[in-house]
Formats: C-alpha cells, structure tokens, sequence
C-alpha cells in the first residue's frame, strides 16, 4: 500500500492494532450520539405528532423519520377486500409466493391500519384555510406536488412560499404537513376503495394486516470535506 512499503512489518502491525481500536472507539462514540439524537427526535416526534424531524448544524444535519413495514396476515382476505382488478394491477406475485405491493397501495394500507387519514378535508380546502394561504399559482404548484411524504413536502412547502429549508429559521411547518400527510393517504384510500361500505371494509381490512415502526437517523454533510 502507498505510504508504508517502508515500514517493518512489526510496526505495520502495531499500526494496525491502533487504527482498529481507534475505529472501534469511533464507532462506539458514534452509536452512543446516535442514540441520544435518536432519543431526542422521538421525543419530537411524539410532542409534535409527525414522522419526521431534522436537526441542523453548521456541520451538517441528523434526520429522524419512523419507517413502517406492511405484513399481510390473510392474503386471500386482502385480495378479496381489494378487488381483483386492483390486485392484478398493484401487487406482484413472484415465484417464491411472496406479494410486492405498489408503492401506493402499501403506503394505502399502512394508514388504514395506523388510522393515519382523513376526509375531514380535500387538499384543496386545506389550503384554503393554512395560516398562510396560496395564492392561485401557488396552489396549483402545490396540488400538483405534494404528496403526503413528510421531508418532501416541506421541502415543497419552504419552496413554494419562499422560505429557506436549513437551519433554524426555516419554518417546521408541523400542522400542515400533518394535515397534508393523512389529506393524501385519505385521497388513496377512497382511490382504491369502493365508496359503498368503506368504513366496514377498512375495518376488514385492519384485521389483515401488521404494521411496524422503525425509528431510524440520517447524518448527512458536505463529504467533500471529508
């Protein structure tokens, strides 16, 4: 390797030994701050109602988003309850019989289990009534782009309304993301769903499924100046 062809190999070795013990402290030290800030975005999370924080720095920004896994308990129920021209359309049979669903239809069925949804509103009475209304352009930039994705649409929200999306000026946007979020999984639901006994049929459906949460962090900085 360049750089060491002239050490002795006992040295090498030497070197070795203190480059992974070191490595072993870093990552030590890191999962430990990891954690913390894990703790801490929980703790946001749940006073704010979300799935979705980010903490900034100078340095960079750490960000904590609950994840959810879908698991299918009664497949022959949900194929039943879905329509068989949806299943057809959305869910993928493969040949060790396990089911990948459409992206949509997944995120569809996790709120239906998890109750995170809607009608009170559509979106575009939503909007009508935010703090701080759109007007007719920027509504039709943001009927058209948000799509219930906590980190995207605030993202969309900071753009649209002229805000800075870093640091601790930026906007959080909490209410409306929270809104807009269960507005879109509400608009999925009745895409998908027969009008006609919708509530009996989302109560069928919760008896088929399993939804998990994970919590997870992102760091995320300038690797250039690695």
């Amino acid at each position: 390797m360049a750089g060491f062809n002239d050490i002795e190999t006992e040295e090498l070795v030497e070197l070795a030994v203190e480059y992974d013990q070191a490595q072993k402290r870093s990552k030590r030290e890191l999962d430990a701050i990891k954690a913390e800030l894990t703790a801490r975005g929980i703790q946001v999370l749940e006073d704010r109602n979300t799935r979705y924080v980010k903490f900034y720095s100078p340095e960079g920004t750490a960000a904590i988003a609950d994840g959810q896994s879908l698991d299918v308990l009664n497949v022959s129920k949900l194929k039943e309850l879905l329509t068989e021209e949806i299943w057809m359309g959305k869910v993928t049979e493969t040949t060790e019989t396990k089911y990948k669903y459409d992206p949509k239809l997944e995120q569809m069925l996790k709120a239906v289990f998890t109750d995170d949804y809607t009608f009170e509103y559509t979106l575009e009475e939503f909007l009508n009534e935010m703090p701080e209304v759109p007007d007719a352009k920027q509504k039709k930039l943001l009927l058209r782009k948000l799509t219930g994705n906590y980190a995207k649409d605030r993202q969309v929200l900071c753009s649209v309304f002229n805000y800075p999306d870093t640091g601790d000026t930026a906007p959080d946007f909490d209410v409306e993301l929270y809104y807009i979020s269960k507005i879109k999984n509400g608009e999925l639901i009745r895409a998908f769903l027969p009008e006609e006994g919708l509530d009996e049929t989302i109560r069928q459906l919760k008896k088929c499924l399993i939804v998990e949460t994970k919590t997870s962090i992102t760091i995320d900085y300038n690797k250039e100046k690695e």
